[in-house]
């Protein structure tokens, strides 16, 4: 019996230890196959859409691909409608943008609602002097119409370049600074052109600089006529020179002297030349437009319109697809997704030596000879106040010619929207009365795609012959030669081109072939008409 006992203990004891060993073995099994847990991640904030992205900075496009960028293209936008008004309700899908023909992806846009930080930048100097409370209420008006959310920092120049307000959105400081002006020094206006433009590159978000000044430079130690054009051109500052007049001035007091000013001294008409010139060309640098004061009255209205430009401006950029080689220039054009509406934006670029864009028009030096057809382009009216014929003005080019005027030059004016047609550089009219025998241009523009001849025939005139006019623009087509129309008031019988209203009072009396007149698919392309009975 003591022997049956002792197996059966055996027995248990190799039973409770085959049992331990299984559930142990079983624990261990299962701490080896649970998953470890995830590791703490910090979540990714979703992206601003408005965001501008910083050189060489990776971006995820809609398409979740991954690109690295180096290079952004910006440009400033205005879109106006048919009826001369600004359209500030578009939203980033409408705009459309395309590189040498080639459609980009907008990666940066900014709405017209967004804020400005602008530097009112006056000239001080001896020439400013009987200007200057005028060129101080025109900067007031400015600080009065500035939106809540806006900034400005008053900057001025003479001998010497002070900041009397930094950026604010006080208009009790502004006013304060602009107050506290006094006139007098030399003029230094590259230096003050890239002292503030260096100043506006530490400001985030939308800059302009206004620049109140004859651009007549005289004293400037650092920056010259280049280096300072091609620190604005670099910039993504847009800059407004709005340009007074103290030549007439200057020039009677040196006219009383007997005896010209040399070049250089700031009274010369070279030296006028040579400011208009560059005020011109730093507007075009940026895609803005320069504005003249004729007079004192006109300040407040050039201050004006530039409020209105800056509180109607888009921002719109891209990455272009490619990279370019330095010098190469490339044409942009954008374009909006609703018709009857007139852009106007940068149209080109040149890559420079260290890979960055800068606008594509180059420096050019005026010279004096040129200065009276200068002064205020495209208009040819120079400083003594040269009379146009009464009526006769520029307009933008457009259906909005009143019937008893003639196109008879064009041009370019950086206050009108670009021509939409390629490689077409003019946007503007002259237009005046006609004379009885006239030599008109065609005006061409484009319509729903397709170029067509604009500019309307006056009213009582018939078109006698196409020709050919150096003062008009040139047709897209290589094989169209013609640019231009002969017209005339008829008197008695006449020969004269099919396809134009025929004035009341005159009858066809036969068709006939004219080599004056454009081919047709018929032989005859030529109306013969006689005055009726």
């Amino acid at each position: 019996m003591p022997n049956q006992v002792r197996q059966l203990r055996s027995i248990l004891t190799v039973l409770l230890v085959a049992a331990w060993l299984l559930i142990s073995g079983a624990h261990f099994a299962t701490s080896q196959t649970v998953p470890p847990p995830p590791p703490q991640t910090t979540p990714t904030p979703p992206r601003d859409p408005q965001k501008q992205p910083s050189p060489g900075e990776e971006e995820i496009d809609p398409a979740d691909v991954v690109r690295v960028k180096t290079t952004l293209v910006n440009s400033p936008v205005l879109v106006i409608g048919r009826d001369g008004k600004y359209v500030p309700s578009l939203r980033r899908e409408d705009f459309a943008v395309f590189e040498d023909g080639i459609k980009q992806d907008v990666a940066y846009f900014a709405p017209v609602n967004k804020p400005f930080t602008v530097a009112l930048l006056i000239d001080t100097s001896r020439s400013a002097k009987f200007k200057l409370p005028d060129i101080q209420a025109a900067a007031a008006s400015f600080v009065d119409e500035m939106r809540p959310d806006d900034q400005a920092l008053v900057i001025t120049f003479g001998s010497d370049i002070k900041v009397l307000a930094e950026a604010t959105a006080s208009r009790e400081s502004l006013r304060r600074a602009l107050g506290s002006i006094r006139p007098g020094g030399g003029s230094r206006v590259y230096d003050a052109i890239d002292f503030t433009i260096k100043r506006l590159a530490g400001i985030e978000g939308r800059k302009a600089l206004i620049i109140l000044s004859d651009g007549v430079d005289t004293a400037s130690t650092e920056a010259t006529f280049e280096s300072s054009f091609r620190s604005v051109a670099t910039s993504d500052a847009l800059v407004y020179p709005v340009q007074f007049n103290t030549f007439g001035d200057l020039r009677e007091k040196t006219t009383r002297k007997r005896r010209l000013a040399p070049e250089g001294s700031g009274f010369s008409k070279a030296d006028y030349a040579r400011a208009d010139s560059y005020l011109h060309q730093i507007a075009a640098g940026t895609g803005t437009a320069l504005y003249p004061a004729y007079d004192t009255s006109d300040l407040g209205r050039a201050v004006g319109s530039i409020v209105e430009e800056l509180h109607n401006e888009y921002s719109v950029g891209y990455y272009p697809r490619s990279a370019g080689e330095p010098g190469q220039v490339r044409r942009v054009e954008i374009k909006v997704n609703q018709p009857q509406l007139v852009v106007r934006a940068r149209t080109g670029y040149v890559i420079d030596q260290t890979g960055a864009v800068a606008p594509a028009p180059r420096v050019v030096q005026a010279d004096a000879s040129a200065f009276s057809e200068a002064a205020f382009a495209p208009v040819p009216r120079s400083f003594d106040r040269e009379k146009l014929p009464v009526g006769a003005r520029w307009v933008c080019e457009g259906p909005t010619v009143p019937g008893d005027f003639v196109v008879v030059k064009e041009g370019y004016s950086f206050h009108c929207p670009p021509s939409g047609r390629a490689y077409d550089d003019t946007n503007a009219w002259f237009i005046r009365k006609p004379g009885p025998l006239e030599t008109m241009c065609k005006g061409f523009m484009m319509w729903r795609g397709d170029e067509i001849a604009g500019a309307p025939i006056p009213t009582g005139y018939v078109v006698l012959s196409e020709l050919e006019s150096p003062t008009c623009a040139k047709s897209s087509d290589p094989e169209s030669i013609g640019n231009a129309w002969a017209i005339k008031i008829p008197t008695g019988r006449e020969t004269i081109c099919k396809g134009f209203v025929i004035p009341r009072g005159f009858a066809v009396i036969g068709e006939k072939y004219s080599a004056a007149c454009p081919t047709k698919p018929i032989y005859k392309n030529a109306w013969l008409i006689e005055r009726k009975l």
